[in-house]
């Protein structure tokens, strides 16, 4: 079994947001039904009933999907593998160099997930503020968040370093 050197699992969506959602979606759900039952005074058996509680499923599926969704790193002395779900992988050996940098979601990746700015390529978390930019020996490079910058980036140098040897 291959060793890990450094692993974080962050959600993409700030907490407050996911509360927000949640109060939209009872909120939402309590209209629909009834609109459906007392305005319209149609029977959830009807046709009108039914696409009330597909759409009312299909919020919820959404909703608890987005809360759900992470930014999975996991480093090796081998790979890299960043993303959502199985996400990218990248050789240690394609890795130039790697530095903390500092950010903001909003105003750098204009918010969470996996973004593309004008700072290039990013895997934004939510709750982070700083990241570690692996820069590649193509010349590109991307960020990854990070709420232990100093751990992962010690981790990327000591594979890094591993490689050379």
């Amino acid at each position: 079994m291959e060793v890990r050197l450094h692993h974080e699992s962050n959600m993409i969506m700030p907490l407050m947001i996911l509360l927000i959602l949640a109060i939209l979606f009872i909120g939402l759900t309590i209209f629909l039904l009834y609109e459906t039952m007392v305005v319209n005074d149609m029977e959830l058996t009807s046709t009108g009933g039914i696409i009330t509680l597909v759409s009312i499923v299909f919020i919820f599926v959404v909703t608890a999907f987005v809360a759900i969704l992470r930014i999975n790193v996991n480093l090796t002395y081998k790979e890299l593998r960043v993303g959502i779900f199985r996400g990218r992988t990248v050789p240690i050996t394609d890795i130039d160099s790697v530095e903390i940098e500092e950010f903001r979601a909003m105003k750098d990746f204009l918010g969470w997930g996996i973004r593309i700015s004008g700072k290039g390529l990013g895997y934004i978390a939510a709750g982070t503020d700083k990241g570690l930019r692996i820069n590649l020996k193509t010349g590109k490079s991307f960020l990854i968040s990070t709420k232990r910058p100093f751990e992962f980036e010690n981790a990327m140098k000591m594979a890094i370093n591993s490689v050379k040897e």
